[in-house]
C-alpha cells in the first residue's frame, strides 16, 4: 500500500510539475487568438476604408443594377453565361470612353441586358469603382 502511494504521489507530482509549466500557457493561446483575430479584421477593414465614399457609391450601384447577370466584384463567376465579369472589362470595352456611353444610355446588341442612363455622378462613380477592380 505504501509503495502504491509512492507511486500515485510521484504521478501527481508529475502532473503538478506538467500543468504548473503550462499555467501561462492558455494566456499565450488566447493572446494569439486575440492578435490574430484583428490582424484579419483590420485587413477587411482597410479594404473597405481605402475606398472613396465615390467608388463606394459605385459599387453599390453595380450590386444593385447588375449583379443578376454581371460578376461584379474581384472574384467570382457572372450568373447570366455571356455577361462578362466587370474586373475584366477593360479587355472589352475602353474605360475611357465607357463613362459617355454610361451617361448616353448603354445599349447592347443583346436583348438581355436593359438600357441604363446614369447621371454623371453616377456615371463617374461607377467607372471609378470598374477602374478600382481591373485584374491586372
Amino acid at each position: 500500500m505504501l509503495l502504491r502511494r509512492s507511486a500515485r504521489s510521484r504521478t501527481s507530482e508529475r502532473r503538478g510539475e506538467l500543468f504548473s509549466s503550462l499555467k501561462g500557457a492558455p494566456n499565450v493561446v488566447v493572446r494569439l487568438a486575440i492578435l490574430l483575430l484583428l490582424v484579419a479584421t483590420s485587413a477587411a477593414l482597410a479594404e473597405d476604408s481605402s475606398s472613396s465614399p465615390l467608388e463606394q457609391r459605385g459599387r453599390a450601384l453595380a450590386e444593385s443594377m447588375c449583379s443578376q447577370c454581371h460578376a461584379v466584384g474581384r472574384s467570382g463567376e457572372s450568373p447570366h453565361v455571356g455577361a462578362p465579369a466587370f474586373r475584366a472589362l477593360d479587355r472589352r470595352v475602353d474605360l475611357d470612353s465607357f463613362m459617355e456611353r454610361l451617361r448616353e444610355g448603354l445599349t447592347v446588341g443583346h436583348p438581355d441586358m436593359p438600357t441604363f442612363r446614369f447621371t454623371r455622378e453616377d456615371a463617374r462613380a461607377f467607372l471609378l469603382y470598374l477602374r478600382s477592380i481591373q485584374a491586372p
